[in-house]
């Protein structure tokens, strides 16, 4: 039985992957259905198109130092580890999270050949460090208020230096509804089907993004619609 929600304005309650304290196999159990979903819903592809796109001259053999924010389980960059690879670039990559189960979770699921960190910490604790040409996230936005989406967009415009991409939720009707649907039927784990929705219900549509990146002053980066239901912000420096 679905619940009305009206989908208006971003909603502000908390999903409980944020607030709630599970173990860490529960944990990875909610991550793996997320991967799932991930999968489902071709997640990784906006992503990939935005890096083939931003290297398109770049020539083999150059290193891709890149830093995945709310990394989770670490899909979005093995994929993108895969991708450079097959690419000739030599890629250097960082997940970071702020649960510390996401970085074991992410240990276990990825290959010993791919050389990639994971790190635990606050986004906004680790400065330019890591010197990244670009800045990526997957779902990771709409965790944020506005006024921390403002941050993590000020913050990427000045640690990235060739440019950042946001992949993330479309905000509408049919996606919420669906994914209950989905979510139901697939017998996912009860934080996932509960989370799923609420995430929907936290995203975005490109009017918020048009508000937001102007709160950020920046006002080159893209807005564009990818299926099924991802809106994706990307700035890629002259």
């Amino acid at each position: 039985m679905f619940v009305w929600r009206d989908l208006a304005r971003r909603a502000d309650e908390a999903e409980w992957m944020d607030t709630e304290v599970v173990s860490e196999a529960e944990f990875a159990c909610c991550l793996a259905d997320l991967e799932t979903v991930n999968w489902l819903t071709l997640a990784a592809r906006p992503t990939l198109r935005f890096l083939a796109r931003l290297t398109a001259n770049w020539p083999e053999g150059s290193e891709l130092r890149l830093v995945d924010a709310g990394s989770g389980q670490g899909g979005m960059l093995r994929h993108i580890h895969a991708w450079a690879t097959r690419r000739g670039l030599v890629p250097r990559l960082t997940g970071v999270d702020l649960n510390p189960h996401a970085a074991e979770a992410a240990k276990a699921a990825t290959p010993s050949d791919m050389a990639i960190d994971w790190v635990t910490a606050d986004i906004f604790d680790i400065g330019s460090a890591f010197a990244p040409h670009v800045i990526t996230s997957a779902l990771f936005a709409h965790h944020l208020d506005d006024e921390a989406v403002v941050r993590f967009l000020v913050w990427m415009e000045a640690t990235a230096s060739h440019g950042w991409f946001v992949n993330d939720l479309h905000r509408h009707g049919f996606a919420y509804y669906g994914f209950a649907a989905l979510a139901g039927v697939m017998r996912w784990h009860p934080l996932v089907r509960h989370d799923g929705p609420l995430s929907i219900a936290r995203a975005f549509t490109r009017a918020d993004w048009v508000r937001l990146l102007a709160a950020a002053g920046i006002s080159d980066a893209k807005v564009s619609w990818h299926l099924p239901f991802r809106l994706c912000v990307e700035r890629v420096r002259p």
